[in-house]
């Protein structure tokens, strides 16, 4: 079994790099790689760069190169739901892009032509993760996932998200892009984001202060997955 890991930026990955220690390191196209073991388990650490077309080139490559069998994305999310505050796990049911717009021809918004309104994660990767969330005692949802290349922190901005999309749980800009590609190349993925912000909340300010809490919390929650899935990989052997 080997598992991918995508992050963002620096601060998303660090403490997985740290974990895994001894890795060796591939740079293409500005995105870099780090290939080890993370809790035994065979794995590559991606960093991506912020956006959907970084997202899009680091997990293209990643299954190019690297041939995962599960791509996991990690990192920092903007809170949309009522009941989740700075720190709280959300982890995908499913994830919509938030700035796609082909409604003029008979598409849902968020959809890009000739592919799927949203896309799924993977049902055993979900039930892993909430497995993990007990047991690391984290406060954690499941819900949709939103995602599009604009931070979301104004008052407009969160309203026009919450007019277009019944029940966003979180926004940030590479899970759509990561998601899109995995459909495509039929990889099984999950997107488990903590809450940096939430939206529309001095969400600038709350995520300058807050990003470190909510990457370590999300790597975490990796860490805690890996272990899982390396006991369910060992008892099926």
């Amino acid at each position: 079994m080997r598992i991918g890991v995508i992050g963002a930026m620096e601060e998303e990955v660090e403490l997985l790099k740290e974990e895994m220690g001894d890795y060796s390191e591939t740079l293409i196209a500005g995105c870099e790689f780090f290939e080890g073991k993370l809790r035994g388990v065979d794995a590559i650490i991606g960093k991506s760069g912020i956006g959907k077309v970084n997202a899009a080139i680091s997990t293209t490559l990643m299954i190019q190169l690297f041939f995962p069998d599960y791509i996991i994305n990690t990192g920092s999310a903007g809170g949309f739901h009522k009941e989740l505050k700075v720190g709280d796990v959300v982890v995908s049911t499913e994830v919509r892009y938030n700035d796609v717009d082909a409604t003029v021809f008979g598409y849902e918004f968020g959809q890009v032509p000739r592919m799927p309104a949203f896309y799924m994660p993977d049902t055993m990767l979900v039930e892993t993760a909430k497995e993990c969330v007990e047991e690391a005692g984290s406060h954690a949802v499941e819900g949709l996932i939103v995602s599009g290349d604009s931070f979301i922190s104004s008052d407009d901005q969160t309203t026009l998200i919450r007019s277009r999309f019944a029940d966003p749980y979180a926004s940030e800009m590479e899970a759509g892009a990561i998601s899109h590609v995995c459909h495509q190349f039929e990889i099984p993925f999950v997107i488990i984001r903590a809450l940096s912000d939430i939206a529309g909340q001095d969400a600038r300010v709350s995520y300058d202060q807050f990003l470190e809490t909510a990457s370590v919390n999300s790597a975490n929650m990796v860490l805690l997955m890996l272990e899982d899935l390396r006991r369910k990989d060992s008892a099926s052997l």
